[in-house]
């Protein structure tokens, strides 16, 4: 149940799209400001975000950014991948949004063929200073090599409750 801390992982992938669909919620204890913070100081993605090692930022101002993302998998293999991020807040939400753009110079073996998504963050309306968090991503990560469809479900279903859990203890940490 929600309001014992758990977080409800579900699977919206469909039979006509090539990747996998997939949303968590979760409740973090912390107002929206906090956990939007967090969420646009993409820079120190790796000191929370799974496999995350480093993200480039190429471009931000005040609602966008463009960032190079390199992720760490296991079996040594590093992936990459550019994102337009859009971001914004008022005083019922905030919000972060992708979709993934070319990197040139990439080959298909370095990078994903696609990913789109976004957190939706809203007051708890029952719980004073919380927040409900939704965590909504698509992945499409292209051919797998034979033996390596794993790792869509890696990329998806295994690391989306991570996601949620290590925002929630990120905040928590720089509110302490």
């Amino acid at each position: 149940m929600l309001s014992k801390g758990e977080i409800i992982v579900r699977d919206l992938s469909s039979d006509e799209q090539e990747g996998k669909t997939i949303e968590a919620i979760g409740i973090i204890r912390s107002g929206i400001d906090d956990v939007y913070q967090v969420l646009i100081d993409f820079e120190d993605y790796d000191k929370f975000m799974p496999n995350n090692l480093r993200a480039e930022i190429l471009e931000q101002d005040s609602n966008r950014a463009i960032i190079n993302y390199i992720l760490d998998l296991p079996i040594d293999k590093t992936i990459k991948y550019r994102l337009t991020m859009s971001y914004g807040r008022n005083e019922k939400q905030a919000w972060v949004n992708w979709i993934m753009m070319d990197w040139p110079g990439l080959e298909t073996s370095e990078t994903i063929k696609n990913t789109t998504g976004y957190w939706l963050i809203t007051p708890h309306p029952d719980q004073k200073e919380s927040v409900i968090a939704l965590y909504h991503v698509y992945v499409d990560p292209g051919e797998a090599p034979f033996g390596l469809g794993w790792i869509i479900n890696f990329l998806t279903y295994y690391s989306v409750p991570s996601v949620l859990i290590n925002t929630k203890e990120r905040v928590l940490f720089l509110t302490k």
